[in-house]
């Protein structure tokens, strides 16, 4: 129950006061420690805020900021009677966009391991601090975070209410005169250009941003901007450049990893990967992506070792992708374990009744059913389960990522003598739309690598998508420009292949004034791009959903959309 009153205070519309009007501020302090939260609330008071709430569960805490504005919150970050947690609270609040960006949330924690750091960067806590701590070092933190909040509010107003240019026009402003937070705000900008694909943009600010004060992050922005527009190799040797000077710098190696995964260099990948494990052991993310990485490789047993020290570490961290648990279903299932896939599926089918609506999720429950159900059996339901998974894999959220995870499933249960419907006709398909490079090829055979029939048949899809793209583009150089963006899209509607869908949009954007109706070419290229462009079909290690190796969150930018099913 709350034992202060509630503010009476009018919402404000602008951003939060500094120090001169904290005492007229609302603050709610949240613990499960009637003794702490006295005490909280005494500090607060003593600071000058005469209107301080208190709530001692989580539940409580989000009715008082469902009916009542804040402009501080001090949550403990462990209810053990709830089994919730403090960053459980702030996530969902962002989520559900219960929390203005003018309320400050400060986070209590008796640790501050890696893990702990990490998750509540993740959850973009606005500062966090360690017990014991003295009401000197809270007053600061509020204090540092109000003044940040007040300086960026603009920004991030702008972005609250759906207008991302003007949050780019104002972070620029804010660059060129060096005004307060100059260097965030910059950063910013940035990364709202990366989310709208404005790659060049992006890139320029970055390089602007570290041509004006060096940090790694913005050297590393540079390089992220140049891997997503679809520059690898300059992003490879923006990396080695950056790593030469911060060779401690993990988020570097993540990226790297990332370049040489698309360029095909798998084991310089895996290196890279192993470097950033090393320099942060306790870093659940970095274990994932390289687990997955080793699995779809080829290296199932050191694979399988990072996934299970992943779970072990994390499964009930922010940080835990539930992609690790079909990882290692299909290894036990590989190494007829059934007991294994069984508490893997378990869990699985747990967060997906916490999120009902994650059609990636979905997938992953209906990939490890199939396994149970033919451990079990049930031949048919699996079958025709299968055969479902199959029928969806044309649909535009359907990823590299999902495409490996059926090959692996049809491969291993192939081998256990079921026969899906089609099966050849849809592993065809994956590689006609998968395999862009012929390293994507390789990754997707060594995904199906249980049936080496699967594995012929996807290096083949790829040099046969190759060819009918290379022809096509030469057609447009040497003759009859329209024909070949005929051609060209033709393969691109059919096959759903991102490269043939660039290459199209390549072709008409250098021959445009040799083809008529242009502008209703681009129309329909421009709407293949945005279900199966090059900027969907990047071969992803892990949920794109988390926060990237070196970016920052953007507010209502990263708030998922109404879940629907889609």
């Amino acid at each position: 129950m709350a034992t202060a009153p509630t503010p009476t205070r009018p919402a404000h519309a602008g951003p939060p006061g500094l120090s001169s009007d904290l005492r007229k501020a609302a603050a709610l302090v949240v613990d499960g420690n009637p003794t702490t939260r006295m005490t909280l609330a005494g500090q607060l008071r003593t600071m000058g805020l005469t209107s301080v709430s208190q709530a001692s569960r989580i539940a409580e805490a989000r009715r008082e900021l469902e009916r009542h504005q804040f402009d501080v919150v001090v949550c403990g970050d462990d209810f053990p009677k709830e089994g919730g947690s403090g960053q459980e609270l702030l996530d969902d609040l962002r989520r559900s966009g219960l929390l203005p960006y003018a309320t400050v949330f400060v986070l209590l924690t008796t640790e501050a391991t890696y893990m702990k750091v990490a998750e509540a960067a993740e959850s973009s806590v606005d500062s966090y601090i360690v017990r014991p701590y003295s009401a000197g070092s809270l007053y600061d933190r509020i204090e540092q975070a109000r003044q940040r909040k007040s300086a960026l509010y603009d920004i991030y107003r702008a972005l609250e209410t759906e207008r991302p240019d003007d949050a780019v026009a104002m972070s620029l402003e804010r660059f060129a005169q060096r005004g307060p937070q100059w260097l965030q705000a910059a950063r910013l900008g940035a990364e709202i250009l990366l989310r709208q694909e404005r790659f060049e943009a992006a890139e320029q600010l970055f390089r602007d941003i570290w041509d004006a004060e060096p940090r790694p992050w913005a050297l590393l922005g540079v390089a992220r901007a140049q891997l997503d527009g679809g520059s690898p190799h300059k992003a490879q040797d923006t990396l080695s450049t950056l790593i030469e000077a911060e060779p401690d710098y993990a988020d570097a190696y993540d990226v790297l990893g990332r370049v040489q995964t698309e360029l095909g260099y798998f084991q310089a990948a895996l290196d890279n990967l192993e470097k950033a494990v090393t320099l942060t052991p306790m870093a659940i993310g970095r274990q994932q992506r390289l687990g997955m990485l080793a699995y779809f490789c080829g290296n199932r047993d050191k694979a399988r070792e990072l996934l299970e020290r992943s779970t072990y570490l994390g499964l009930d961290s922010k940080m835990f992708d539930s992609e690790c648990l079909v990882l290692l279903a299909l290894s036990a299932f590989e190494h007829a374990q059934p007991a294994q896939v069984e508490r893997h599926l378990g869990e699985l089918r747990k967060r997906l009744r916490q999120t009902p609506h994650d059609p990636r999720l979905q997938r992953f429950v209906d990939t490890v059913s199939v396994l149970s159900l033919l451990q079990q059996g049930h031949q048919e339901k699996a079958t025709t389960l299968a055969t479902l998974l199959c029928q969806h894999s044309a649909g535009p959220d359907f990823d590299m990522e999902s495409a490996c995870n059926l090959l692996t499933l049809l491969s291993l249960v192939q081998r256990r003598g079921l026969v899906v419907g089609h099966d050849q006709a849809v592993v065809e398909q994956l590689g006609r739309r998968f395999a862009t490079t012929k390293a994507m090829g390789d990754l997707l055979a060594s995904a199906a690598s249980a049936h080496p029939a699967y594995a012929d048949k996807l290096r083949a899809s790829q040099d046969e998508m190759v060819q009918l793209i290379e022809r096509a583009v030469r057609s447009a150089g040497t003759g009859d420009a329209e024909a070949a963006l005929k051609d060209l899209f033709q393969t691109a509607q059919n096959t759903r292949n991102a490269r043939a869908v660039e290459s199209a949009w390549l072709v008409l954007q250098r021959y445009r004034d040799r083809i008529p109706q242009a502008e209703d070419w681009s129309a329909r290229i421009a709407a293949l791009r945005a279900d199966y462009g090059t900027a969907r079909n990047k071969p992803a290690l892990g949920d794109r959903r988390l926060r990237p190796s070196g970016g920052v969150h953007l507010g209502p930018m990263d708030r998922p959309a109404p879940a629907d099913g889609h």
